[in-house]
């Protein structure tokens, strides 16, 4: 691929925002408000804080192995058996938020186009994850300028979010009795859910000019953007709605919330604004799950070239755009076992997702450690991926807390992938063997 062909860093940041700013912050708008109170919007930045000696490594890694992905870093540092498992966790998982955003968005679809309503909003999800897979085998450029549009949209609700809350706020929804700490263990997994996206650049990584410089810059700039953004939303609507927001079932309710305090007496007006803001949203989602898609395939690409993958030749061609095209449909065959087993469950999406980035951050951590303390081929500072991997080991922590909380099935799910994955490393890695000793 040319170096003109290749992602730009504004591009590359605005892949990572796409899949960052999705529906996860308004999602989490109402579990944040009923099971942490006031210090919801305090999970962004505590999540921030905790995550950023993890941002500083996996950047690190980027720098170091501009071209190896998930899967050269354990590869590299450690075995290709950690290198593949980190890859195949990561890609495995990661398709259940990609299947997330896609049903979150067609549900607000099917609630406020007429014209769709009669339609399983299952089969709306099927239909717009075939759109997705057909325009992922065009070339990078087109899907850079798909994410600008989908970034122009998904601005609209966040921003007015932000405006109305902040005009109606009130300190007094941020009293002390409506501090809930009891609720903040169960709100880490949703919060790492919503910041999770930024290592996009890490799958991406040997599509972007001057990677070794614009991938690390494409993740620190794309993740502070986030949380910012996300920190100030929840603040906002809080300080508006204050235990109004606890009081409601679903996050769909917010809006009507929001306006119905906003504008009261003017409900057309209301109505068609909420209804825009819905669209938004979806768009935001839609947005999201395409991020994803689109950056991907690329992990299971490299495992496959690496020898890993059972028909490597098939998953290793290349169209005429250089995209893995088996790899692209592989993603939708996923997405499509995700929606049918889960039925589009939010939290279940959720925390499969949060659980598969969580094992790819703690692998990639524990490689670097084994570059700074046992290669010593990395200057770092050695405290850094030490507290980076505490900082995962409390991210699994949570997750694996909140399916035996809330549910095991989804987690049955991914743990069957997975072992799907190993059986399948095992074998080609005997064939391998038994060929270089013949």
């Amino acid at each position: 691929m040319s170096k003109e062909d290749k992602l730009s860093l504004p591009a590359a940041i605005l892949i990572n925002l796409n899949i960052m700013l999705g529906a996860g912050v308004f999602i989490n708008t109402v579990k944040l408000s009923k099971w942490a109170g006031v210090l919801g919007c305090l999970m962004y930045p505590l999540i921030g804080l905790l995550m950023l000696p993890l941002i500083i490594s996996i950047a690190k890694l980027v720098n170091v192995y501009p071209d190896a992905g998930f899967y050269g870093y354990g590869a590299k540092a450690i075995h290709p058996f950690v290198g593949f498992f980190s890859s195949w966790a990561y890609f495995t998982g990661k398709l259940a938020s990609a299947m997330l955003m896609i049903h979150v968005s067609l549900s607000l679809v099917h609630q406020i186009v007429p014209i769709v309503q009669d339609i399983p909003v299952i089969v709306l999800d099927l239909v717009v994850l075939f759109t997705f897979i057909l325009l992922n085998m065009l070339n990078v450029q087109t899907g850079g300028r798909i994410q600008v549009w989908f970034m122009s949209l998904k601005i609209i609700p966040i921003f007015f979010s932000i405006f109305a809350g902040l005009y109606l706020f009130s300190w007094r929804n941020y009293a002390l009795v409506n501090m809930h700490w009891e609720g903040v263990p169960s709100t880490l997994p949703l919060v790492l859910y919503a910041a999770t996206g930024f290592e996009a650049a890490c799958s991406l990584s040997c599509k972007i000019k001057d990677a070794h410089r614009n991938g690390p810059l494409a993740i620190f700039i794309s993740y502070g953007i986030m949380i910012a953004i996300a920190f100030t939303y929840q603040l906002a609507f809080y300080g508006a709605m204050g235990n109004s927001l606890a009081a409601l079932q679903e996050y769909t309710g917010i809006f009507p919330l929001l306006l119905g305090t906003l504008m009261p007496g003017y409900t057309a007006l209301a109505t068609t604004i909420q209804a825009v803001l819905y669209l938004a949203i979806a768009a935001s989602a839609l947005g999201s799950g395409y991020g994803i898609l689109f950056s991907n395939p690329w992990n299971l690409y490299a495992m496959a070239r690496y020898g890993h993958i059972c028909f490597q030749s098939t998953f290793t061609y290349l169209n005429r755009y250089g995209l893995p095209i088996w790899c692209i449909i592989t993603e939708g065959v996923l997405c499509t076992l995700y929606l049918l087993v889960t039925q589009g469950d939010t939290l279940s999406l959720q925390q499969t997702s949060a659980l598969a980035c969580s094992i790819a951050y703690t692998v990639s951590v524990v490689a670097l450690i084994s570059l700074v303390f046992w290669r010593r081929t990395v200057n770092i500072q050695c405290w850094i991926p030490i507290l980076a991997l505490f900082n995962c080991l409390i991210l699994i922590g949570s997750c694996v807390r909140n399916f035996i909380l809330f549910g095991i099935h989804p987690l049955l799910l991914f743990t069957t992938l997975l072992v799907l994955g190993v059986i399948m490393f095992m074998y080609t890695w005997k064939s391998r063997v038994i060929q270089t000793n013949s």
